[in-house]
């Protein structure tokens, strides 16, 4: 069960399910997450967020008599608030609502094997189908949708991290899979309604469904494309589209992303070389998801990049992306570029240098900052890896707060290799 609750009725072991507000008003990079810390409380109940939403469910406590709080229900699709007696400050709206509780990294990558391997078989059925000029069926795709956001839900790394994990052979399908899994991700970080979360999701396993249109021997090419090839290439968002606007119940996100994933926020992209504000949330979202999976893949022209040096790489390219949207898609992953200033649960700051770990999931951070003395320490890089454990990456720090007004030349000397020719 959620409930609704003003930030200074915050109290710890509660878990944030989604501030309420505008998302630049709220203290952290994460939307979903437990107050653990004195620290998390101070700044939730000093930011200028309007409500919190508190799971029950993954809470390890419940407030007595929180004031002014409002319990969440949906039915049918609809959400209405429900004011809370003063009890207990919980109040039990649904006896029948589903309660989703945390799942460890090793049950939910089970879970997760076989969510992936159904949907990949039935991302192949709908390649196939579609070659053989069958229509697009949009009510098989939206129960995979789901079983990935529940999966999502439960622990996203699992999946996420399983997904990234592609043999060459089986890159297109699964290339569909993973766009899947990191839009319902990046949609409800972004904070997005729960339909518009599962439309996005239908959209990534949809997106690239005019490459049916291309043959294999182009798609698989090792080298440099010609004029013919690439042309073939840059039609497959029309072709895509065509075959979607052809089949029925397809959702609006899914056409846009499939008509717009390829397009660039300085009007290079293909097909319609739009720009700027003409192109929608969605394709943004579309865009950065489709070309991160791509990067971070192995393909038969290129060895895959670890996700900080995608992200790094994505960020350099300037006109690409929306700059600000993709930092919020960063921030989704809990991996950031190289250089990002990141905050660590044991009260120091840092900066991301690089990637870490056997397969390049982890980061490593330059530690040089105490938050306690507010004074710079002797660097020391740490490679923190995304499952968690303790001290783990917090987020992203804002060097303004901390009064780094010479951020560049902060980052700089603190990432320069030390003089070892010095005394």
């Amino acid at each position: 069960m959620l409930f609704r609750l003003k930030p200074e009725a915050a109290q710890i072991g509660m878990f944030v399910h989604a501030f309420e507000g505008r998302w630049i008003d709220h203290p952290f990079w994460r939307r979903r997450f437990l107050i653990d810390t004195p620290d998390q409380l101070a700044r939730i109940r000093a930011s200028g967020i309007d409500a919190l939403v508190i799971d029950q469910s993954r809470s390890r406590v419940a407030p007595e008599a929180a004031t002014g709080a409002v319990a969440i229900e949906r039915r049918s699709g609809a959400v209405r608030a429900v004011t809370v007696e003063r009890r207990t400050g919980w109040a039990a709206v649904s006896q029948s609502a589903r309660q989703t509780r945390p799942a460890s990294h090793a049950q939910e990558k089970r879970r997760a094997e076989r969510v992936i391997g159904k949907s990949k078989q039935a991302v192949i059925d709908m390649f196939e189908g579609a070659r053989l000029g069958r229509a697009v069926e949009a009510k098989k795709l939206a129960p995979l949708a789901r079983a990935i956001g529940e999966s999502i839900e439960r622990h996203s790394r699992a999946l996420l991290g399983l997904v990234r994990l592609k043999q060459k052979d089986e890159y297109t399908y699964l290339h569909s899979v993973a766009v899947c899994a990191l839009m319902i991700n990046f949609a409800r970080h972004l904070g997005l309604d729960e339909e518009e979360v599962q439309a996005l999701g239908v959209a990534g396993l949809l997106h690239d469904v005019g490459k049916v249109a291309i043959t294999d021997a182009v798609l698989l090419k090792p080298g440099k494309l010609d004029a013919r090839e690439r042309m073939m290439v840059e039609h497959h968002p029309v072709a895509g589209h065509a075959l979607l606007a052809q089949s029925a119940d397809i959702p609006a996100a899914a056409l846009e992303v499939a008509l717009r994933h390829h397009e660039k926020m300085d009007g290079s992209g293909y097909p319609g070389g739009l720009s700027g504000e003409a192109l929608s949330l969605h394709a943004r979202m579309g865009a950065i998801c489709d070309v991160y999976d791509a990067v971070t893949s192995d393909r038969p022209y290129k060895a895959a990049w670890s996700p900080c040096e995608a992200l790094t790489a994505m960020q350099s390219w300037p006109g690409h992306f929306d700059p600000a949207l993709l930092e919020r898609f960063a921030d989704s992953l809990g991996i950031w570029p190289v250089g990002t200033l990141v905050r660590i649960s044991d009260g120091h700051l840092g900066i991301v240098t690089g990637s870490g770990g056997a397969a390049g999931e982890a980061m490593v951070v330059r530690i040089f900052f105490d938050c306690d003395t507010l004074a710079e320490i002797e660097p020391e890089d740490r490679s923190f890896a995304p499952s968690g454990g303790e001290p783990h990456v917090v987020g992203r720090d804002s060097p303004r707060f901390w009064r780094f007004d010479d951020w560049d030349v902060v980052r700089h000397r603190v990432m320069a290799p030390p003089d070892r020719g010095a005394a």
